[in-house]
């Protein structure tokens, strides 16, 4: 995942990677040591089942009062996570997913058989905590993780699961009604609403009395040459109209300082649109570059499938995240727990093996072994006929 702090404020944002577990429990305590109470906002698609209980034990028995934003996504691990907060908020356009845990094994009858029975345990763990949390019976939790259960923002909080809902965005506020700070749409568009009368009065009284004029009592002794001052005041149009100028005349000339306005707008989007392109291309090339060099100095250049894997990371994550992973790992994969439930050291070259026979391979590091029939055929040609050439 990539952290990051600012204030009382813990963003965890991406895959919840071997590690992130540990690193998480260092931003939350740097931030425990100096508030009391502490908000984290995530984003994730899941990883990790034993670091992502890491982070949950570390909330869990925190002293400082969390509360979780989910500002996206909150997959697989990352739903089991927002459990361990007894207050989850969730951006109105957010999502929840619930499934049970996988992962992948390899060896023989019995490691496959143990794999199984630490999956089924770490299911029965999500699904004790589903049932505290929703109140729902173990029969209905346990058909949530059968498959891929999408919550949308609604249905999580009907269930539970998060106790509040909050705009994704700040909704748009009518602004102070002071002319020169509002702009010129918001001038234009509050003397247009004025003049039909879909404004509150109250917010006709204090716009007027910004430029020291009279409200209306009512429509029809309203002055409306006041308002005509209010808005070449406000436009700079002096030079153009006055307050006793025909109503023809004055929208005459705030259709052209709209139009002005317009064409400056569509000016600057232009150049906005294309700089965020040269950026987009710098960074593109960026992330190529990186990923040609990470390729090229691995033991086995990068497939299409795992460029596309990195180029995702530095578009989604960043350059910074992109370098992490490459200098880490020269071909990560999705989080898997099979890693975690290995013996030996996987993947090493047979330095220092070199007098180890294909028995003590098979015991000792068999998938290291699948590696060297792969990337070392002759070394293990070798320890094959030493065992079974006669």
């Amino acid at each position: 995942m990539i952290f990051g702090i600012k204030d009382n404020v813990l963003t965890a944002y991406g895959t919840i990677w071997g590690g992130d577990g540990t690193e998480f429990i260092y931003w939350l305590s740097r931030l425990e040591s100096s508030y009391s109470d502490i908000t984290i906002r995530l984003h994730t698609y899941g990883g990790s089942v034993f670091d992502g209980n890491l982070m949950c034990n570390a909330v869990e028995r925190s002293p400082a009062n969390i509360t979780i934003i989910i500002d996206g996504l909150a997959a697989s691990m990352g739903a089991i996570f927002i459990l361990s907060s007894k207050v989850v908020k969730i951006v109105n356009n957010g999502y929840v997913m619930i499934h049970a845990p996988s992962s992948g094994s390899y060896g023989n009858a019995k490691d496959h058989e143990s794999s199984a029975k630490l999956l089924r345990m770490m299911e029965q763990n999500f699904i004790d905590k589903l049932v505290l949390r929703t109140g729902k019976t173990k029969a209905e939790v346990t058909t949530w993780l059968q498959s891929d259960t999408w919550l949308d923002a609604q249905e999580a909080k009907d269930l539970g699961i998060v106790s509040e809902i909050i705009p994704a965005a700040v909704e748009t506020v009518y602004p102070a009604f002071v002319p020169e700070e509002m702009g010129e749409t918001e001038v234009y568009n509050m003397y247009a609403c004025a003049l039909l009368t879909n404004i509150s009065k109250p917010a006709v009284k204090a716009f007027l009395a910004s430029y020291d004029q009279q409200p209306p009592e009512n429509n029809s002794n309203f002055n409306i040459d006041n308002m005509k001052q209010v808005l070449i005041t406000a436009l700079g149009l002096s030079a153009v109209v006055n307050a006793q100028s025909s109503d023809t005349a004055v929208l005459d000339a705030v259709q052209g300082k709209m139009n002005d306005l317009q064409a400056s707008l569509d000016r600057e989007k232009t150049a906005r649109t294309k700089a965020e392109n040269d950026l987009k291309a710098y960074k593109d090339g960026q992330i190529k570059a990186m990923i040609d060099t990470a390729s090229a100095g691995a033991s086995k250049a990068f497939t299409e499938d795992e460029r596309k894997v990195y180029e995702n990371i530095g578009e989604n994550s960043g350059i910074e995240a992109l370098a992490h992973v490459l200098k880490s790992s020269n071909k990560p994969a999705a989080p898997n727990i099979s890693a975690h439930i290995q013996t030996g050291t996987p993947g090493a070259g047979v330095a220092g093996r070199e007098s180890w026979d294909l028995d003590k391979w098979q015991t000792e590091d068999p998938k290291g072994l699948e590696k060297l029939a792969t990337d070392d055929k002759e070394a293990f040609d070798k320890l094959f006929n030493a065992k079974y050439s006669k």
